[in-house]
């Protein structure tokens, strides 16, 4: 299986760690940055997904929707793959993270990782934000997004509605700079490169 991880990681480009990336924070949000073109030009922005990170027993975990269903990943391993396999153009893809400003309090805590969990398996759709229709399905947005909201701190009129770049605007003042933590430079000469290329 790890032979198969790292074929998969050396064919779709080459892997940066930050060399010391910020440790996350309770809350922290993650922001991928040129992940998927259909996501870009739907948003008219180069962040395509947003993922949140949450202690459970001591240790990092992302949550996060995405094709396939709602999941939680160690955020070790998130760093490992997140990137992996991603088509856009032969743009370099990158994770930001984004610490809060002021730390979330256990009573705010509580109620954000009890939603987090309780949303696990919930399939993925991007319906609702594309046609307004309600559905019992989440996108990366509108996951992180009703996460925040059971906090005093965020309000969102409709979380479906949000997107990776809308979610950015709002929760901003609330975060901190954004830390470039990944990035994975495009291979030219990769057989997916050479496919998109022959696409255009």
């Amino acid at each position: 299986m790890r032979f198969l991880l790292a074929a998969v990681l050396l064919a779709s480009g080459t892997l940066i760690v930050s060399a010391a990336p910020p440790t996350p924070e309770n809350g922290a949000l993650i922001f991928t940055e040129n992940g998927s073109c259909l996501v870009s030009a739907y948003t008219k922005s180069t962040y395509s997904h947003v993922a949140l990170v949450l202690y459970e027993s001591g240790e990092p975990i992302v949550f996060e929707a995405k094709p396939g269903g709602v999941i939680k990943t160690k955020y070790e391993r998130y760093l490992a793959t997140a990137t992996a396999g991603k088509l856009n153009n032969g743009e370099s893809v990158r994770l930001w993270l984004m610490n809060p400003r002021i730390d979330y309090r256990q009573g705010e805590l509580h109620p954000m990782l009890v939603y987090a969990n309780q949303e696990l398996g919930t399939p993925y759709s991007v319906l609702p934000t594309v046609t307004g229709k309600t559905l019992n399905t989440q996108q990366c947005a509108q996951y992180v997004s009703s996460i925040l909201e059971t906090t005093p701190r965020f309000w969102f009129r409709d979380c479906k509605y949000q997107t990776p770049a809308t979610l950015l605007r709002i929760a901003r003042p609330g975060y901190g700079s954004m830390h470039l933590i990944v990035e994975r430079k495009s291979k030219s000469s990769s057989v997916f490169a050479r496919i998109f290329a022959a696409w255009k």
